[in-house]
């Protein structure tokens, strides 16, 4: 699948006449809405200045959830425990017996024994793949998102998030639920294309290029993982809906970041704006 809209989407720093940043108005109430990448490396710094002059506009700053929250030691236990097995069920279990072989063939090319996964689950098991990849490409730093959370707290600025850190835990809970084989052989594929993937998919981000986005990121998750697609990213997507209506009744400006690929495509969050009516424009 195309995971890292959730842990994040190697280039250097480029000046684009473009970046993935929106604004959404209704009358005379507005808003910024721009899609991120949630790991970066250092040479994706400094981040494209429209960003700052949008969070400087802005009032309020929108996550997907409280990040400092999700990063607190008793959340990241409450997780961990929700993302093992009980004593006496492993991984091995719930998996079919080709995804397991093409998991252990993995882990053997990068010298981690198996039965070091053996009591993950299987999102956990792609997430710690992941960022062990992302780790060894020097691109697990903090995000877009992460940069402005620290900011905003630095600087007084009202945060309130999208998702309750409980809807961000039955997420990742869920991810790939009933669709483990799927869920690990995906992960494995991305893997294996990382590089790749990241230097074009962070290309097309800092230029706004949704098209490619879509076809990088969405396509492949929408034609080979439906059940995936559906969960991660469309219900998300629509659950939102409302609660990015509502804010352009107050007085007053946000500024709503969200992973990338949760605005790009007809599923996407701009586009369905759109077809409520709203002006949606670049910023």
């Amino acid at each position: 699948m195309r995971y890292l809209f959730l842990v994040g989407l190697l280039m250097p720093f480029v000046v684009c006449a473009e970046t993935s940043l929106w604004r959404v108005s209704d009358g005379n109430a507005e808003l910024f809405i721009g899609g991120t990448v949630h790991v970066l490396s250092q040479n994706d710094y400094p981040l494209p200045p429209e960003f700052e002059r949008a969070y400087r506009k802005a009032d309020v700053l929108v996550l997907e959830t409280d990040l400092a929250a999700m990063a607190a030691p008793e959340t990241q236990l409450k997780l961990m425990q929700r993302l093992r097995y009980l004593e006496g069920e492993t991984l091995q279990d719930n998996l079919d017996a080709e995804t397991y072989g093409a998991l252990k063939a993995y882990c053997s090319g990068i010298g981690l024994p198996i039965e070091s996964l053996h009591g993950f689950k299987p999102p956990l098991v792609a997430i710690t793949l992941l960022m062990t990849e992302l780790q060894r490409w020097g691109l697990a730093d903090a995000g877009v998102d992460d940069f402005f959370n620290r900011k905003a707290k630095a600087e007084g600025k009202a945060l309130i998030g999208l998702e309750s850190l409980e809807q961000q835990l039955n997420t990742i809970e869920r991810m790939g639920q009933g669709h483990e084989n799927e869920l690990i052989l995906s992960t494995l594929k991305e893997l294996r294309e990382l590089p790749v993937i990241m230097r074009s998919m962070k290309t097309a981000w800092r230029q706004g290029d949704m098209e490619t986005l879509e076809q990088i990121g969405i396509t492949p998750l929408h034609m080979e993982y439906p059940a995936l697609y559906q969960d991660l990213l469309v219900n998300r997507n629509k659950a939102w809906l409302p609660d990015i209506a509502a804010m352009l009744t107050t007085p007053e400006r946000e500024l709503i970041l969200v992973g990338a690929l949760h605005l790009a495509g007809r599923e996407g969050v701009l586009d369905q704006l759109r077809r409520r009516g709203y002006t949606v424009e670049r910023y």
